[in-house]
């Protein structure tokens, strides 16, 4: 079987990040897919503004080596507002959180921090807090969308007036790309790359045939390149086939209640198909009350703590491993590069890679003592 996984026209491999460039040196015109998503993906941006990616690998080989002090006297600590939906079963945002202040200690870079927290899809909530912000008076504001499309005139809005960092997100805006609303930068993991490293253990690990549901997150471009670029892989790359689809919102009561009723009207499934932590211990609770847990594949996204120790017992299958505080040290290393007056990319992709169950814990353990180097072990 010949293995394409370019469904989108995304090479496997793409995952670097790139930075504002004058008019000038982009290399091409923005593609009209990218115009009508209104959005890049993170390849088209490579192709838009190519000298971005040795920028970006750059970049990246500052965030894994250990910290230097900065060269910059601050006169006073930087003030920074956090906006993340960390209210969540996931342990990703903490993580985040964590990794940006011990690497900020780390680096000699003075800070203050103001929290503004909310759960995933909150998006009143989120807006009103943007009020909050931009009534403020902040060196830095780190924000991770409740939804990106939904928060696009509060982004603008918070980059018009402060250097704003929009996490979870490697998708710039096609619009505001060179404008005054641009953010500073965009860090996280791309998600479509997410879902084809997904793709290549499912159909590795299913010899290229079966049945698919999918449980989804929260609607919107995250959820479309987890859970649909995941789809349109199998389907363009095996015998697969994708039979149905519950909107689990994010939610694992939904999950749970959703699984249920997908192994009712598929009870020879290969696979349900997870859009984030919450989802799949919802999907998980229903396989296991169902004794299901070894006739069905159900994935983690995201790799914290509760999905690393499912995988161990052998309940989750596998999950899209996010290297979770090169995230945080990403964010980090760009607040100290702007404080000193260097460039910073306008994206920055971490690396994402599966980890399964039929890696031994102290395989899992070596995995995760990197990619936890700062977080550590978190009580939650």
């Amino acid at each position: 079987m010949t293995l394409r996984f370019a469904v989108l026209g995304i090479p496997i491999a793409a995952t670097a990040g790139v930075a504002m460039l004058a008019a000038s040196t982009f290399a091409a015109e923005i593609p009209a897919a990218a115009k009508e998503r209104a959005f890049f993906l993170l390849p088209e941006y490579h192709a838009y503004a190519p000298a971005e990616k040795a920028r970006m690998e750059e970049f990246l080989t500052v965030v894994q080596a250990p910290g230097q002090a900065s060269t910059k006297q601050f006169a006073r600590p930087v003030k920074i507002a956090i906006m993340f939906p960390s209210q969540e079963t996931s342990d990703a945002w903490g993580r985040l959180n964590i990794a940006i202040r011990k690497r900020l200690d780390e680096t000699k870079v003075p800070y203050q921090v103001t929290e503004f927290m909310t759960r995933s899809g909150e998006h009143d909530r989120q807006h009103a807090q943007v009020e909050q912000v931009l009534a403020g008076t902040y060196d830095y504001v780190i924000i991770g969308p409740s939804e990106y499309k939904v928060q696009k005139s509060n982004l603008a809005a918070l980059a018009e007036k402060m250097p704003t960092l929009v996490m979870n997100i490697v998708n710039p805006f096609v619009d505001v790309v060179g404008t005054k609303q641009e953010p500073l930068t965009h860090i996280g993991f791309d998600h479509s790359v997410g879902a084809e490293v997904l793709c290549r253990w499912t159909i590795k690990e299913t010899g290229g045939k079966g049945k698919i549901a999918l449980l989804r997150y929260i609607p919107g471009l995250i959820d479309s390149q987890r859970s649909d670029h995941f789809a349109r892989c199998v389907e363009a790359n095996s015998a697969i086939k994708v039979v149905d689809h519950y909107e689990a919102n994010g939610d694992r009561e939904l999950a749970f209640t959703g699984a249920n009723a997908l192994l009712s009207k598929h009870p020879d499934i290969t696979m349900l198909h997870s859009g984030s932590t919450a989802v799949a211990l919802g999907a998980l609770a229903a396989a296991e009350e169902r004794g299901m847990v070894d006739k069905v594949i159900i994935n983690g996204w995201g790799g914290g703590a509760d999905e690393l120790a499912s995988i161990k017992k052998k309940g989750l299958k596998v999950t899209a491993f996010r290297v979770n505080d090169d995230w945080g040290v990403s964010v980090a290393e760009a607040i100290r590069a702007h404080a000193e007056g260097r460039p910073v990319p306008k994206v920055v992709a971490a690396t994402i890679k599966t980890i399964d169950y039929k890696m031994t814990p102290a395989e899992i353990d070596k995995e995760t003592d990197y990619a936890f180097r700062y977080s550590g072990k978190l009580d939650r």
